[in-house]
């Protein structure tokens, strides 16, 4: 939890409307989180309007005359109202309010906009950020993040002053809250150095030192660790005085997990997507966020792809949040097909793009997008597949073009990408069958129009839970024992009112070597790794049926199985057919040796 957000009823928020600043009061953390939910859009749908103009009012009034206070004497009542009031701002953020429409700005992206200038590229000068609705974007993902005990994975576009912006979500902490434990790392020192991002904040601390009420020394102070504190002494003794918090830097070019051990607020991994290691970092730091089953800090991991060798662990975070504990969104900018599904933050290049931009600072995003179309085509002519792959993953318009091959390739991209995502998913292709006795009475795999159960419990509704085979391989004609090993979870009756439970059979093929003669006297020799060929899940309302078809399945592959005891009556619908071979005896299994399990297992 953010330490300033713990006042009387959780949180009071700064609110404007019609000109007038009043607040906004919420009694719970989740009071909070459930008013900002609705507020989180897309960059083109946020709607601002001349309202935006005050989102950064501080900053025009600067911009004007250079000082943020005319004629106002240093520590009269005005004085010290004024800074109070901004303080509040930069510590709850601020609600705005006209024609029906709301939007929240951050506490962090409060302060930037207002008080801490970067270099603007678009002007080439010194000065404050302007209002862009894919940074206020960004400002409000990770908020949400932060109030639902998640953490932030952001997947971007390059140029869009994302360093700028993190450090200032670092340095806000540091300016105004006790005891903040600030972290920043990288898979490269000079990332977080004087050369990178720190001189970030050198330059936001020497402005605020200089310009406003602020005034906050550190001891030490040297690039790479700050503590807010000055060394003061009273009657006679030296001590310190100051708010405590601390800004290190750390980098993991020997070591994925250096430094990243203690407490953390919030913890910065600049540059994500030059991090091979960056799993690891987050697999250390992770505990270290949490109390118990409650998350206390904030992991954020930001970046643009570089090196496709170097950018896995964004990936897996950016595609699979929930998994990994990041806040998780709904997004259409999965590939170019418009396939929607849940990733992390994504912020393709369409989003504040300028010059498709309006005067509030909304992204008009068709315009842009119409125009990279056009860009893309023309530098589709003109460079190699590789040069042009690699320019486009530098302003992906999707995900699938951040992360797509750089290669020349005689196989379509896009879908090696979208066979590579169903692969990363388990999708592999199956065939769905059922399995009868042949004129000989073998079994027989045949069609069926039935469907395979993927439901737990399944409804109560469902008559027919007999289900259907799925098959990802068939079997090895005359396959040698120990080829294919399965595994029975039984029923112990057949049709039932009181029983959730179904039967499930797996079938596993072993790994195998294979030789393959490529001519010329050439013999290689590999290993063909194990997976999964078969399983059924389901049940007959005659249970002998049940039996009959795990037979069927164990006598197609040859299957020396495994079978759960709780249950008895397939064990002994096996050995009264006499093919108890196919069933492992208990002595045969090793770990159950080996954990010194009782009888009854």
């Amino acid at each position: 939890m953010t330490p300033s957000l713990k006042p009387l009823h959780f949180i009071e928020v700064p609110t404007f409307e019609n000109g007038i600043w009043t607040y906004s009061m919420f009694k719970t953390r989740e009071d909070f989180r459930d008013y900002l939910i609705p507020l989180f859009k897309e960059p083109g749908e946020y709607e601002f309007d001349e309202t935006s103009f005050e989102f950064n009012a501080e900053a025009h009034k600067f911009n004007t005359s250079g000082v943020y206070l005319h004629s106002t004497p240093i520590g009269s009542k005005d004085y010290r109202k004024y800074w109070d009031t901004e303080s509040e701002k930069c510590r709850r953020g601020a609600i705005y309010k006209n024609n029906g429409k709301t939007w929240y700005i951050p506490r962090d992206y409060y302060m930037w906009l207002n008080f801490l200038p970067i270099y603007d590229k678009e002007e080439k000068k010194f000065g404050f950020a302007k209002v862009r609705d894919a940074q206020y974007h960004i400002a409000l993902y990770e908020i949400l993040a932060e109030l639902n005990y998640e953490h932030a994975a952001i997947l971007k576009k390059r140029q869009i002053a994302s360093s700028y912006f993190h450090m200032a979500k670092l340095l806000n902490q540091y300016w105004f809250e006790e005891g903040a434990i600030l972290k920043m790392g990288a898979s490269l020192k000079d990332y977080i150095n004087e050369k990178g991002s720190w001189k970030f904040l050198d330059e936001y601390s020497s402005f605020l030192n200089e310009h406003t009420a602020w005034y906050r020394p550190a001891d030490p102070g040297k690039t790479g660790v700050w503590r807010q504190r000055v060394k003061i002494t009273i009657d006679g003794r030296d001590t310190f005085k100051g708010l405590g918090s601390t800004i290190t830097t750390m980098s993991f070019e020997k070591d994925a997990t250096n430094g990243v051990g203690g407490p953390c607020t919030i913890f910065f991994h600049e540059e994500g997507g030059i991090a091979p290691k960056a799993d690891e970092t987050y697999g250390y730091i992770e505990p270290a966020m949490r109390s118990g089953m409650m998350t206390t800090g904030l992991f954020i991991i930001a970046g643009s792809v570089g090196d496709l060798s170097q950018c896995g662990p964004l990936k897996e975070f950016v595609l699979h949040p929930r998994r990994n504990k990041f806040r998780a969104v709904t997004s259409n900018l999965i590939d170019s097909k418009g396939t929607i599904g849940e990733t992390a933050l994504f912020i393709p290049e369409q989003w504040s793009m300028w010059p498709f931009m309006d005067e509030y600072g909304n992204s008009l995003v068709k315009e842009a997008l119409a125009a990279l179309e056009a860009e893309f085509a023309a530098l589709k002519k003109e460079l190699s597949p590789a040069a042009y792959q690699l320019k486009v993953s530098q302003r992906p318009r999707n995900i699938e073009e951040a992360f797509a091959f750089r290669e020349e390739s005689i196989f379509p991209q896009e879908k090696v990408s979208a066979q590579m995502k169903r692969i990363e998913e388990g999708e592999y292709p199956y065939e769905i069958l059922d399995i009868v006795d042949d004129l000989d009475g073998k079994p027989m795999f045949k069609s069926t129009n039935k469907i395979p159960i993927s439901e737990f419990p399944i409804s109560a509704k469902t008559e027919d839970k007999e289900g259907a085979i799925l098959i990802w391989e068939r079997p090895i004609k005359d396959a040698p024992w120990s080829t294919y090993y399965a595994s029975v979870d039984p029923v112990g009756e057949g049709k039932t009112t009181t029983s959730q439970s179904l039967c499930s059979i797996f079938v596993y093929k072993n790994s195998v070597e294979r030789v393959r003669d490529e001519g010329n006297g050439n013999i290689t020799r590999y290993i063909e790794q194990g997976k999964v060929v078969a399983s059924w899940c389901g049940r007959y309302d005659d249970i002998k049926k049940t039996h009959k078809r795990l037979e069927m399945i164990i006598k197609m592959y040859n299957a020396w199985t495994v079978v759960e005891n709780n249950v008895a009556l397939f064990i002994q619908y096996m050995m009264e057919r006499r093919l108890q071979k196919y069933i492992v005896p208990k002595d045969q299994m090793l770990f159950l040796k080996e954990i010194n399990s009782n009888t009854n297992v």
